[in-house]
């Protein structure tokens, strides 16, 4: 006689050969239409990654901060798509939609939230991770820069101070954010006072929308262009491109970090600091960090420690006069 044990057991396994047959044959349509739907061939071996390649778990991870997403119990994409050109980005869109499959983004750079690699409602589905769309071109004359949505700030940062020393773009200052998330999300930096968000320089952009269709500034309107400067990564469509106006900056930028405790007065000089960073010389920015910490290697009493981080565009002797004026309690020399 079968026990109940062995028919359940049975089931399982018939289950399982059937989601996995399924997967197979999903990834296999995928493959099919997208080399089907780019302008060059696909390299399957180096662009598509399952859970059963070796390679699968070292992409998904990479950019990972927080260690709580990569548990067993976050449901992980079913594969990973790493596409080598903008064709295949948008062939990638237009099959995902053809066979009713949920789709992610992932610029290359960190995601603290975990947002673009995960999904709690949307299951199964795949990840497209732009990291190897990275090409940067700048443009000195016309004062532009042109960047793939891989590419991180920093490489943005060097590819500019190669053409020049008195040219920036006013980004945040986490050199391994993706640039495609980041500007989507504004692109808070420490040149916003005087030059803006990033977003607010971002003059033009190539997008692949829900139909397939890749847009420029023309052509998908200057309302989805407005949205996309803010509205969040993944929103509207998968930025490929973003055109960038460049500022000008000197070519001697000061920088300081000052570090104050409650014992040093520090509540009184945080208080200050919210009365003066909005006002200040546009030229300076001054961010400050809050963190708790112990008074003494062996102490077990705790203390607050405001960090005071600044960026001036511009030489010591002037950020001094500067400081000596509007915030001397930060009393820096």
């Amino acid at each position: 006689m079968v026990s109940k044990f062995s028919i359940f057991l049975f089931l399982t396994v018939l289950l399982q050969l059937g989601s996995w047959a399924k997967s197979a044959s999903t990834l296999e349509n995928f493959i099919q239409c997208v080399s089907i739907n780019s302008e060059l061939s696909v390299p399957v071996t180096t662009t598509l990654f399952t859970p059963n390649n070796s390679s699968y778990s070292s992409i998904l991870q990479s950019p990972v901060f927080s260690l709580r997403f990569l548990e067993p119990s976050v449901p992980k994409p079913e594969f990973i798509f790493t596409p080598l050109h903008d064709s295949h980005v948008q062939a990638a869109v237009i099959c995902a939609k053809q066979f009713g499959l949920h789709l992610r983004v992932r610029s290359g750079g960190h995601d603290f939230e975990g947002l673009s690699f995960r999904s709690e409602t949307q299951t199964p589905f795949f990840l497209i991770d732009l990291v190897n769309l990275r090409l940067i071109n700048v443009n000195i004359k016309d004062e532009t820069v042109w960047v793939q949505t891989g590419a991180t700030n920093g490489e943005v940062y060097y590819k500019i101070s190669q053409k020049s020393k008195v040219h920036a773009v006013p980004m945040g200052t986490c050199t391994s954010l993706g640039i495609g998330g980041h500007i989507t999300g504004g692109a808070y930096g420490s040149m916003l006072r005087k030059h803006g968000l990033a977003a607010d320089n971002a003059v033009d952009a190539l997008i692949v929308d829900a139909q397939g269709r890749i847009l420029d500034r023309a052509a998908m309107g200057e309302d989805l262009f407005w949205a996309i400067r803010g509205g969040g990564g993944g929103s509207f469509g998968i930025i490929l491109w973003w055109k960038i106006k460049l500022v000008r900056v000197p070519e001697i930028v000061t920088t300081f970090n000052v570090v104050k405790t409650l014992e040093q007065g520090g509540t009184k000089i945080f208080y200050k600091w919210q009365q003066v960073a909005d006002n200040i010389d546009e030229d300076l920015f001054i961010r400050a960090v809050n963190r708790v910490v112990a008074l003494g290697t062996n102490s077990t009493d705790r203390t607050v420690m405001n960090i005071y981080n600044g960026v001036f565009l511009g030489g010591t002797d002037r950020l001094l006069k500067i400081m000596q004026a509007s915030f001397p309690e930060l009393n820096l020399t």
